[in-house]
């Protein structure tokens, strides 16, 4: 979903794109016969993937369930807007939980991996991981943003704006005078 407006759902959209790159170079990376010694671009890439996973996707998750999800909901109109909404946040969720779960299933052999050592890395769990990962992305592009999107036009895409604003504002004020 790219439009010509700068908006916080665009925000997650251009989020979206690097998501969807890492998790298609991940689904390769799951086909590969990894060797012993591991190499040092298989080292680099398990460690990419590593680090990918724990400061963008699970962040991702955290700043869609606690801000977007909630302003949706919040916005949307009473009646058939409002439960659907609440069913395309309770499947995301559902998702990001299964897809967390997932990625606990290879996490251990990625950071060895990342390390150097061999392991014996699940490449049809890997595989899998990516592939459920781009369905995901998929469905939050073609069907959640653009209702979010539909729901937040009004007045709620300037309070998710500005709390998305003051979350990333690198300006720290004091706490004390």
């Amino acid at each position: 979903m790219m439009t010509t407006e700068d908006s916080p759902i665009d925000d997650y959209s251009q989020c979206h794109i690097n998501i969807i790159k890492n998790f298609e170079a991940l689904k390769e990376f799951g086909k590969k016969q990894i060797t012993d010694p591991v190499s040092a671009e298989d080292s680099a890439a398990a460690d990419k993937f590593v680090r990918f996973f724990k400061d963008v996707v699970l962040t991702h998750h955290h700043e869609e369930e606690q801000e977007l999800f909630h302003v949706v909901i919040d916005c949307a109109s009473p009646g058939n807007e409002l439960t659907q909404a609440k069913a395309m946040v309770q499947r995301l969720t559902k998702e990001h939980r299964s897809l967390e779960k997932q990625w606990k299933n290879i996490e251990g052999d990625m950071k060895k991996l990342a390390k150097g050592k061999a392991a014996s890395l699940d490449q049809n769990a890997t595989q899998k991981l990516a592939e459920h990962y781009l369905l995901h992305a998929n469905y939050e592009e073609d069907e959640f943003l653009p209702l979010s999107s539909e729901i937040l036009k009004d007045t709620g895409m300037a309070s998710l704006g500005l709390t998305l604003h003051m979350k990333h504002d690198s300006i720290k004020v004091p706490t004390y005078i």
